[in-house]
Protein backbone atom coordinates (compact mmCIF):
# COMPACT_ATOMS: atom_id res chain seq x y z
CA UNK A 1 0.00 0.00 0.00
CA UNK A 2 1.47 3.37 -1.00
CA UNK A 3 1.86 6.34 1.36
CA UNK A 4 -1.17 8.34 0.09
CA UNK A 5 -3.43 5.32 0.63
CA UNK A 6 -1.95 4.82 4.11
CA UNK A 7 -2.82 8.44 4.91
CA UNK A 8 -6.37 7.82 3.71
CA UNK A 9 -6.64 4.81 6.01
CA UNK A 10 -5.20 6.90 8.86
CA UNK A 11 -7.98 9.45 8.25
CA UNK A 12 -10.57 6.72 8.81
CA UNK A 13 -8.93 5.81 12.12
CA UNK A 14 -8.78 9.49 13.09
CA UNK A 15 -12.48 9.86 12.20
CA UNK A 16 -13.38 7.06 14.60
CA UNK A 17 -11.24 8.63 17.31
CA UNK A 18 -12.83 12.07 16.76
CA UNK A 19 -16.28 10.48 17.09
CA UNK A 20 -15.30 8.70 20.31
CA UNK A 21 -13.79 11.85 21.81
CA UNK A 22 -16.88 13.93 21.02
CA UNK A 23 -19.11 11.26 22.55
CA UNK A 24 -17.14 11.37 25.81
CA UNK A 25 -18.80 13.16 28.70
CA UNK A 26 -15.49 14.56 29.94
CA UNK A 27 -14.85 17.92 28.22
CA UNK A 28 -11.10 17.30 28.07
CA UNK A 29 -11.70 14.77 25.31
CA UNK A 30 -13.25 17.45 23.11
CA UNK A 31 -9.89 19.19 22.72
CA UNK A 32 -8.46 15.84 21.59
CA UNK A 33 -11.27 15.61 19.04
CA UNK A 34 -10.34 19.02 17.66
CA UNK A 35 -6.66 18.15 17.38
CA UNK A 36 -7.38 14.83 15.66
CA UNK A 37 -9.93 16.44 13.34
CA UNK A 38 -7.33 19.00 12.26
CA UNK A 39 -4.83 16.17 11.74
CA UNK A 40 -7.41 14.39 9.58
CA UNK A 41 -7.84 17.54 7.47
CA UNK A 42 -4.07 17.61 6.94
CA UNK A 43 -4.06 13.96 5.83
CA UNK A 44 -6.87 14.74 3.38
CA UNK A 45 -4.87 17.53 1.80
CA UNK A 46 -1.60 15.59 1.93
CA UNK A 47 -2.76 12.25 0.50
CA UNK A 48 -4.09 13.78 -2.73
CA UNK A 49 -1.04 16.00 -3.14
CA UNK A 50 1.36 13.10 -2.60
CA UNK A 51 -0.57 10.77 -4.90
CA UNK A 52 -0.31 13.27 -7.75
CA UNK A 53 3.33 14.17 -7.04
CA UNK A 54 4.42 10.53 -6.67
CA UNK A 55 2.21 9.47 -9.61
CA UNK A 56 0.55 6.86 -7.41
CA UNK A 57 -3.09 7.79 -8.03
CA UNK A 58 -4.91 4.45 -7.77
CA UNK A 59 -8.47 3.16 -8.18
CA UNK A 60 -8.38 2.32 -4.45
CA UNK A 61 -7.42 5.90 -3.62
CA UNK A 62 -10.12 7.34 -5.88
CA UNK A 63 -12.72 5.35 -3.97
CA UNK A 64 -11.26 5.26 -0.45
CA UNK A 65 -10.45 8.99 -0.24
CA UNK A 66 -14.05 10.20 -0.59
CA UNK A 67 -15.23 7.39 1.71
CA UNK A 68 -12.76 8.54 4.37
CA UNK A 69 -14.06 12.10 3.97
CA UNK A 70 -17.65 10.90 4.39
CA UNK A 71 -16.80 8.92 7.52
CA UNK A 72 -15.04 11.96 8.99
CA UNK A 73 -17.79 14.46 8.14
CA UNK A 74 -20.80 12.28 8.96
CA UNK A 75 -19.32 10.75 12.10
CA UNK A 76 -18.40 14.15 13.48
CA UNK A 77 -21.78 15.70 12.67
CA UNK A 78 -23.60 12.76 14.27
CA UNK A 79 -21.49 13.13 17.42
CA UNK A 80 -22.16 16.90 17.48
CA UNK A 81 -25.93 16.31 17.35
CA UNK A 82 -25.66 14.80 20.82
CA UNK A 83 -24.46 18.11 22.25
CA UNK A 84 -27.83 19.80 22.82
CA UNK A 85 -26.41 23.26 23.56
CA UNK A 86 -25.18 23.47 19.96
CA UNK A 87 -28.57 22.94 18.30
CA UNK A 88 -27.10 21.12 15.29
CA UNK A 89 -30.16 20.78 13.01
CA UNK A 90 -30.96 17.12 12.57
CA UNK A 91 -32.75 17.83 9.27
CA UNK A 92 -29.57 19.34 7.80
CA UNK A 93 -27.49 16.34 8.87
CA UNK A 94 -30.14 14.08 7.32
CA UNK A 95 -29.80 15.94 3.99
CA UNK A 96 -26.02 15.53 4.10
CA UNK A 97 -26.37 11.79 4.81
CA UNK A 98 -28.95 11.50 2.00
CA UNK A 99 -26.57 13.19 -0.45
CA UNK A 100 -23.74 10.87 0.47
CA UNK A 101 -25.90 7.76 0.05
CA UNK A 102 -27.18 8.91 -3.35
CA UNK A 103 -23.66 9.71 -4.57
CA UNK A 104 -22.54 6.31 -3.27
CA UNK A 105 -25.30 4.75 -5.34
CA UNK A 106 -24.21 6.68 -8.43
CA UNK A 107 -20.67 5.38 -7.89
CA UNK A 108 -21.98 1.80 -7.66
CA UNK A 109 -23.89 2.26 -10.93
CA UNK A 110 -20.74 3.67 -12.52
CA UNK A 111 -18.74 0.71 -11.21
CA UNK A 112 -21.25 -1.69 -12.75
CA UNK A 113 -20.50 0.04 -16.07
CA UNK A 114 -16.72 -0.29 -15.55
CA UNK A 115 -16.14 3.33 -14.52
CA UNK A 116 -14.58 4.78 -11.37
CA UNK A 117 -15.95 8.20 -10.42
CA UNK A 118 -13.42 10.28 -8.58
CA UNK A 119 -14.56 13.36 -6.69
CA UNK A 120 -15.12 16.30 -9.02
CA UNK A 121 -13.97 19.88 -8.38
CA UNK A 122 -17.28 20.98 -6.86
CA UNK A 123 -17.31 17.92 -4.60
CA UNK A 124 -13.81 18.76 -3.40
CA UNK A 125 -14.80 22.36 -2.68
CA UNK A 126 -17.87 21.11 -0.80
CA UNK A 127 -15.72 18.80 1.29
CA UNK A 128 -13.14 21.51 2.03
CA UNK A 129 -15.80 23.97 3.21
CA UNK A 130 -17.52 21.26 5.27
CA UNK A 131 -14.23 20.31 6.95
CA UNK A 132 -13.46 23.93 7.86
CA UNK A 133 -17.03 24.52 9.08
CA UNK A 134 -17.00 21.36 11.22
CA UNK A 135 -13.58 22.25 12.64
CA UNK A 136 -15.17 25.57 13.64
CA UNK A 137 -18.03 23.71 15.31
CA UNK A 138 -15.64 21.55 17.33
CA UNK A 139 -13.72 24.69 18.31
CA UNK A 140 -16.98 26.14 19.64
CA UNK A 141 -17.46 22.97 21.71
CA UNK A 142 -13.95 23.32 23.14
CA UNK A 143 -14.52 27.00 23.94
CA UNK A 144 -17.93 26.24 25.48
CA UNK A 145 -16.31 23.59 27.69
CA UNK A 146 -14.14 26.38 29.09
CA UNK A 147 -16.97 28.93 29.36
CA UNK A 148 -15.37 31.02 26.62
CA UNK A 149 -17.95 30.64 23.82
CA UNK A 150 -20.06 33.70 23.19
CA UNK A 151 -23.76 33.07 22.42
CA UNK A 152 -23.24 34.09 18.79
CA UNK A 153 -20.55 31.40 18.45
CA UNK A 154 -22.92 28.73 19.73
CA UNK A 155 -25.64 30.03 17.41
CA UNK A 156 -23.27 29.94 14.44
CA UNK A 157 -23.13 26.15 14.64
CA UNK A 158 -26.71 25.99 13.34
CA UNK A 159 -25.85 28.12 10.31
CA UNK A 160 -22.59 26.31 9.64
CA UNK A 161 -24.54 23.05 9.50
CA UNK A 162 -27.10 24.63 7.16
CA UNK A 163 -24.21 25.80 4.94
CA UNK A 164 -22.82 22.25 4.87
CA UNK A 165 -26.25 20.89 3.87
CA UNK A 166 -26.73 23.51 1.16
CA UNK A 167 -23.34 22.68 -0.33
CA UNK A 168 -24.13 18.97 -0.14
CA UNK A 169 -27.39 19.43 -2.06
CA UNK A 170 -25.74 21.70 -4.65
CA UNK A 171 -23.00 19.14 -5.16
CA UNK A 172 -25.60 16.38 -5.49
CA UNK A 173 -27.40 18.34 -8.18
CA UNK A 174 -24.11 18.89 -10.01
CA UNK A 175 -23.30 15.15 -9.93
CA UNK A 176 -26.76 14.17 -11.12
CA UNK A 177 -26.54 16.57 -14.05
CA UNK A 178 -23.00 15.48 -14.90
CA UNK A 179 -23.86 11.76 -14.89
CA UNK A 180 -27.42 12.00 -16.15
CA UNK A 181 -26.72 10.05 -19.34
CA UNK A 182 -25.03 7.25 -17.40
CA UNK A 183 -27.93 7.08 -14.96
CA UNK A 184 -30.51 7.06 -17.74
CA UNK A 185 -28.58 4.25 -19.44
CA UNK A 186 -28.78 2.22 -16.22
CA UNK A 187 -32.57 2.67 -16.05
CA UNK A 188 -33.25 0.90 -19.35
Amino acid sequence: MNLPNRLTMLRIVLAAAVFACLMAEEPGWHLGALIMFLAAIVTDWLDGRLARRMKTVSPFGKIADPIADKILVLGTLIALIRLKDLAVPLWAVFLIVMRELIIGGVRVIAGAQGKVLAADRFGKIKTAVQLVAIAGMILVVVLADRGAAAPWMIGSVYWLTVLCAALALSSLWSYLLQYRAMLEKSWS
